[in-house]
């Protein structure tokens, strides 16, 4: 206890520097407030680590319990310095604002359109029917209960749609989930968010009408105004991003010719960078992104919308590399922390009267059915899978960000403090259990995939061709083997494999970012194997699963082989790089197949796909 007492003491000495001025004491307590919080946010994180609960719910916890509010509650600091501890505080909302940018950039990427393809209507019909269900609850709830105006009714409910992609995304990929959860989930929040800010901002502009009826107008017009000049905000960001991310399909070429660029401009060649991961890409996403959003914001535009929309371009347009830096390891949980502190900092509950508690309560209930009940008859509509149906309903509940200023702006405009007053208290109980509830269901959803992965090792003990088949079946079809290869060289041959896998495989691969690992790892070593076989491979941040292209040259090519024979068998391997393992497995399996003298006899010996399946099917057993 004696440790804690000094500790506490400064605190209570860090806000009573009256004798001082604000020009002479502002600065140092914004630098200590900060060390505070941030140190609050890790020690929490770590505590609950300890204790086996969600990192992100201490940091939430811990920045809470150091937050101006929380101090004066506990007796240590007066409510004057209080009072100017929180407007410190406030001074650092605008990097919550960046975070949400940022993420929403990201969220970008689940919108391409191959993935969309895949669970855009099934995420579509989810969302509409948990939206319509969570804005009946909510407007059900207030007009009934709480006897509110239908109008308002209706508002109120239209900010419950709202869910917090920020911190679903952030466990995501501390837990790395991939695969359809992530995806369906992915298209899922930002659809709702979509369909969350046209409804909310409708309804904004009917209030506004209702309270001055005097400004006349329209109320359509004002709010698809708003959104197109959103849209035109996050176009500016893609082509701003175009210009400084320069792509490379010509990596695959000899190093002689790699500097031979000349057709790119100046200010290109001096300030373009490589779309691959690393600092300085994270560094250019963040300011166009931060650049643009906060012009929208500005301008009381839907500011997410324009970062969602940028990495929607981005996506599909442009360098599908661009988000992997932002999951560089180093850096992204220094930016988690700082995200999930502040909001904890920022809680208060001092304004929490017995009817707000009341109405709050109202919220919470109604929303929380809403979306429970929305979301898994949305699943059961789609016929969705039995594991997403179970662990989706509980993934839609936190709130935060979105909802937040949409409070704090709704009640500024309209008058209305008891809009807030009402939200801010359920977003808090939603920052700290659906961070919670989110945390179980995608450990639920990992410890169900975990599971299946093991069942498949036990299914296959054994060494040998029969194992190495089976491996091999699980990511070769028929569509993606070619026996008529046409390249001229080494790097015709890798781009013709690549081209298969991006039509046929159904992945979403990044042409550019593809043909430019795999010339890395060329470079680095030949992928030769020996007997008239290469094996070209590299590791993708963007797949959801690996991806088998089966190739054969009637003529052969130079891969550099141990033999220095030609190479007319190729397997083109491009596997996820968060799961090493089953590269290597890959690896291993191909080498068992390909050393095989009669296999690669009866392999030169096939007539059409179908025989290389019918193959590996008959050794597998």
């Amino acid at each position: 206890m004696t440790s804690v007492q000094p500790f506490l003491v400064s605190v209570k000495h860090l806000f009573q520097m009256e004798n001082h001025s604000a020009e002479s004491t502002g600065a140092p307590l914004q630098m200590m407030a900060l060390g505070l919080i941030i140190l609050g946010a890790h020690l929490g994180g770590k505590l609950c680590q300890r204790l086996r609960l969600s990192e992100v719910t201490g940091q939430l916890v811990g920045g809470a319990l150091v937050g101006p509010y929380a101090l004066q509650l506990a007796g240590i600091i007066s409510p004057a310095h209080a009072a100017s501890y929180s407007r410190i505080v406030h001074g650092f909302h605008f990097f919550i604002f960046v975070f949400l940018s940022v993420v929403a950039f990201g969220i970008g990427e689940e919108l391409h359109l191959s993935r969309l393809k895949k669970v855009g209507r099934a995420a579509l019909t989810i969302c509409l029917v948990q939206s319509a269900a969570t804005w009946a609850a909510i407007s059900t709830g207030f007009y009934f209960l709480a006897r509110f105006d239908l109008l308002s009714s209706l508002l109120i409910g239209s900010i419950g749609i709202a869910t917090a992609p920020a911190v679903t995304f952030v466990l995501m990929n501390q837990l790395r989930i991939e695969g359809r959860l992530r995806h369906v989930l992915g298209s899922l929040v930002v659809l709702d968010d979509l369909i969350e800010v046209i409804i909310f901002s409708l309804l904004l502009q009917v209030s506004l009408q209702h309270l001055h009826p005097e400004t006349g107008g329209g109320v359509l017009l004002p709010v698809l105004w708003e959104v197109f000049m959103a849209l035109l905000l996050g176009g500016l960001i893609y082509l701003v991003l175009r210009l400084l991310v320069r792509r490379h399909p010509g990596s695959l070429k000899g190093d002689e010719e790699l500097p031979g660029e000349t057709e790119t401009g100046f200010l290109q060649r001096i300030l373009a960078e490589h779309p691959s991961p690393s600092v300085e890409i994270l560094l250019l996403v963040m300011g166009c992104v931060t650049l643009g959003a906060g012009a929208s914001y500005f301008f009381h535009w839907p500011f997410l919308i324009t970062a969602t929309f940028a990495g929607f371009l981005v996506a599909n347009l442009h360098s599908h590399a661009i988000f992997d830096s932002l999951k560089i390891d180093n850096i992204m949980p220094v930016l988690n922390l700082g995200f999930f502190a502040l909001i904890g900092a920022n809680i208060d509950l001092s304004g929490l009267t017995g009817r707000t508690a009341l109405l709050a309560a109202i919220y919470v209930t109604a929303r929380m059915l809403g979306k429970i009940i929305g979301t898994w008859g949305g699943c059961k509509l789609v016929g969705e899978e039995a594991k997403v149906t179970a662990c989706l309903p509980r993934l839609m509940l936190p709130q935060a960000g979105v909802a937040a200023v949409e409070a704090v702006y709704a009640g500024t405009l309209l008058g209305r403090p008891e809009i807030p007053a009402i939200i801010l208290p359920a977003i808090v109980f939603f920052e700290i259990s659906g961070v919670y509830l989110v945390d179980r269901g995608l450990r639920r959803w990992r410890s169900w995939v975990a599971g299946e992965e093991e069942e498949l090792k036990t299914a296959r003990i054994g060494k040998g061709p029969q194992e190495a088949a089976r491996r091999l079946l699980e990511y070769l079809h028929e569509d993606c083997v070619t026996l008529e290869l046409q390249g001229k060289n080494k790097r015709e041959v890798i781009e013709e494999l690549v081209d298969v896998a991006i039509r046929k495989s159904g992945q979403h691969i990044d042409r550019a970012q593809a043909l430019q690992v795999l010339g890395e790892r060329e470079r680095l070593a030949p992928t030769g194997f020996g007997h008239g076989v290469a094996l070209p491979h590299c590791r993708l941040m963007g797949l959801d699963e690996s991806v088998l292209v089966f190739g054969r040259h009637p003529r052969g090519i130079d891969f550099g082989g141990v033999d220095n024979k030609p190479s007319d068998i190729f397997l083109l391997m491009m596997t996820c790089a968060r799961n090493p393992s089953e590269h290597l497995k890959l690896l291993s399996a191909s080498a068992h197949i390909f050393g095989n003298e009669e296999l690669r006899r009866r392999i030169r010996s096939l007539r059409s796909p179908a025989e290389l399946i019918e193959l590996l099917k008959e050794l597998a057993g």
